[in-house]
């Protein structure tokens, strides 16, 4: 079966030159207005979404905003359409989330070739748990930090609350181990304050303990991933 992909742009010039760049390859769905994409979203049923920047009314970064904040579509890759290549952007949108960022007169080998891509790496990216580790003792950090790249696990550190709750809501880690917050807040006051935050987005969390820097923290992680265990 082909992989859905839904293009959001007002320009019907540049819906039909990526609609026919593309059917070939996958199943085309077209919108050209982004106020609609946002009340409609979780009826595409797409596998990947273009998104172009400017459009009226609702523009791609609300559109994009809107979509983070969907259960049902948050984790669909999406790539913005540009008018003009602009890296400071490509830096902006893909910290927010974004999968990528292409110019709209892409050549048709080279759109393919970047989506192609683009579905590699989400593919990749699904097989690889992510833990996303809070605490102020950057010597605790690093330990934990080691022992489970070690273990093939990929590993964020942050050391604030605000921080943690950006990345997991831009980039969905797996399991969230929460120490003392930055500001001097205990582990269970910090889930406290963004219990609801972390049960929307469905990440397996554990308050750190004494034994997180040991040789059980390995031991620890497996048996919360593998009871499926969300929140505390």
């Amino acid at each position: 079966m082909k992989k859905r992909i839904l293009i959001v742009d007002d320009d019907i010039k540049t819906l039909k030159i990526l609609k026919k760049y593309l059917e070939d390859e996958y199943d085309v769905v077209i919108e050209n207005a982004g106020y609609r994409f946002v009340k409609k979203m979780g009826s595409y049923d797409a596998d990947l979404i273009l998104l172009d920047i400017e459009m009226p009314v609702v523009n791609g970064l609300q559109a994009f905003d809107e979509l983070l904040g969907n259960p049902e579509v948050k984790d669909t890759p999406v790539v913005f359409l540009s008018g003009v290549s602009n890296p400071n952007l490509v830096r902006e949108l893909t910290a927010k989330g974004a999968a990528g960022c292409i110019v709209k007169n892409i050549p048709k080998e080279e759109l393919i070739a970047q989506l192609t891509k683009v579905f590699s790496d989400e593919e990749k990216r699904a097989s690889v748990i992510e833990i996303l580790i809070l605490d102020d003792d950057i010597a605790h950090l690093r330990s934990m930090r080691d022992t489970l790249l070690t273990n093939d696990y990929k590993v964020k550190v942050v050391r604030c609350t605000f921080d943690a709750v950006e990345y997991i809501k831009t980039h969905h880690p797996n399991m969230f181990i929460i120490g003392r917050d930055q500001s001097g807040l205990a582990p269970r006051e910090v889930y406290d304050s963004i219990a609801s935050t972390i049960r929307s987005e469905g990440v397996v969390s554990l308050l750190m303990e004494d034994t997180f820097f040991t040789s059980e923290l390995v031991d620890l992680v497996k048996r919360a991933l593998d009871n499926n265990t969300r929140g505390i």
